[in-house]
């Protein structure tokens, strides 16, 4: 398990990296091979890179639950 903070040096490090996250509907997204663009501190939000598909998303921290195969809790 992985604690956020640790979690969030993991997303920030500017490698490729596997996630989970559930969307605002509920649904789950598995996101494979992104890198995070930039982060903002203030509305807790990764701004991720889909880098097959050259698709971002902006994903808020707390809705992430899974980084690199490892559970993430706050």
């Amino acid at each position: 398990m992985l604690h956020l903070a640790q979690a969030r040096k993991i997303i920030e490090s500017h490698q490729p990296f596997s996630c989970s996250f559930w969307k605002k509907n509920g649904e789950i997204v598995h996101a494979q091979n992104v890198v995070c663009t930039s982060s903002y501190f203030h509305g807790n939000t990764f701004n991720l890179k889909f880098l097959d598909s050259e698709e971002f998303r902006k994903v808020k921290a707390v809705l992430i639950f899974n980084v690199c195969d490892e559970e993430v809790f706050v």
